[in-house]
């Protein structure tokens, strides 16, 4: 996987070390299935009310607690989540592949 492509998955600032790790572990691109942090933001625009996004993203109890804050917020959480759920998505997507080198 070239650095653009591994950028727009876990963020620019971890793209040195997870090469890295990919030239030591040939086979760690096989172990890892990255979430596309574009679905993740179009889920997020618009089905983030009910907070879909966070299914996608694998978390069940984020879930229910960010449909239960946007209940309880009338809406204005899911507004505050939209950049976040991108963020969230590449941060995971890192801690996948320091999980599998483990």
């Amino acid at each position: 996987m070239d650095a653009n492509t591994l950028a727009k998955y876990i963020g620019k600032e971890h793209v040195e070390e997870v090469q890295t790790l990919m030239e030591n572990d040939s086979q760690l691109q096989n172990k890892v299935s990255f979430k596309n942090p574009v679905v993740a933001l179009v889920l997020s625009i618009f089905l983030g009310i009910i907070g879909i996004d966070r299914l996608y993203q694998g978390g069940v109890s984020v879930f229910a607690c960010k449909l239960l804050l946007c209940l309880l917020t009338f809406g204005v959480w899911w507004i505050a989540d939209l950049g976040y759920s991108v963020i969230m998505t590449k941060e995971t997507n890192y801690k996948k592949i320091i999980a599998a080198t483990a």
